[in-house]
């Protein structure tokens, strides 16, 4: 079985299905254009062969994870199934709660099954030295999400019991992968972490928690942007299937590892410590000073990245210290 070469027809047949979903949408080809919802699971079954590939190459308790990754993919899969057949085939929009909102909601939990089985593998996961980096992203991401999420539904007097608590279930859901993917990339070992399988994972984890809070955020302010992201809501479910079918971290070459490790440590570490002061200034620009200050959360983001902020400086001034000379040291001891 030629692993590599089917990963290169995936990666085309990925391509080329989000080509001609995109070109179907500009030239309104019918009637594929009025049925954009049946045409997304195209998507989903691309990723299906790539999932029995990784449910056959990895064995015993490597293969839970790929599991709970492939019910998730099939939960999905039947939410957009349901939806597109509600909405293109009967005509009827669909209205909360449904029973698409069930397996959406499945999903969720299965995903976080699955990120669970997968951490459970680690052996070394080293989160001291970065925990004040994950608390201050995840917090800022946190205030956010409520923010610009959950307040308006609450505000919103149409909005029913059932509806705040799906979409707050997912934003809590999406927060606790966030926390999981920061601990991952910044608290692993390198003999561990620097492979393309978790780089991939990590990515199609985030692309996750992306296109659901894209969702929220497209409903509750009536975002009129579904054009542009019908043919991408697939591509965490391809990046998930497609991790799938490469080896376990233990099993990846050592030159491999210290390859992806040269290209990608430095990155990966600018970005661990730029991304709380990132956030910070966005809480700042968007929310406002006045409104960030008087907000009890956005208050404490903004005072653990001043902490982080003299901390890092500390240790700045710590590491390059003038060296004293021997010198020196002889007239302060005869001193």
């Amino acid at each position: 079985m030629d692993i590599a070469r089917q990963r290169k027809n995936a990666i085309m047949a990925y391509i080329v299905y989000v080509a001609v979903f995109y070109a179907i949408l500009v030239d309104q080809i019918a009637p594929f254009a009025s049925h954009a919802s049946t045409f997304t699971l195209i998507g989903h079954l691309l990723t299906f062969p790539f999932y029995w590939i990784g449910l056959r190459i990895h064995t015993g308790e490597r293969r839970w994870p790929w599991v709970w990754f492939a019910a998730t993919a099939v939960l999905y899969f039947l939410g957009d199934f349901f939806w597109a057949y509600y909405e293109d085939w009967l005509g009827v929009p669909v209205e909360s709660p449904s029973v698409c909102d069930f397996f959406y909601l499945m999903n969720a939990y299965t995903c976080c099954c699955a990120f669970i089985c997968y951490m459970r593998q680690i052996r070394e996961l080293r989160t001291g030295t970065v925990i004040m980096d994950i608390l201050i992203s995840v917090l800022a991401i946190g205030s956010l999400l409520y923010h610009f999420i959950i307040s308006p539904l609450i505000l919103d007097p149409s909005v029913g019991l059932f509806q705040m608590f799906f979409h707050a279930n997912m934003s809590v859901i999406d927060l606790a992968l966030f926390t999981g993917i920061f601990a991952v990339i910044w608290g692993t070992e390198q003999s561990r972490f620097y492979t393309k399988r978790t780089l991939l994972l990590g990515l199609g984890f985030f692309l996750c928690c992306f296109v659901e809070q894209l969702s929220l955020a497209m409903e509750v302010y009536d975002l009129p942007i579904d054009f542009y992201f019908d043919p991408l809501w697939t591509i965490p479910f391809w990046f998930f299937a497609l991790t799938a079918t490469y080896p376990d971290e233990d099993e990846t070459d050592e030159v491999e590892r210290a390859e992806l490790h040269r290209k990608w440590s430095k990155p990966l570490q600018y970005l661990r410590i730029g991304l709380p002061y990132l956030l910070a200034a966005f809480i700042l620009i968007f929310i406002g000073p006045k409104a960030a200050f008087e907000n009890t959360a956005f208050s404490l983001v903004l005072f653990l990245t001043a902490v982080h902020a003299l901390q890092s400086l500390l240790q700045y001034a710590r590491n390059h210290r003038t060296p004293r000379f021997p010198q020196e040291d002889a007239v302060d001891e005869n001193s």
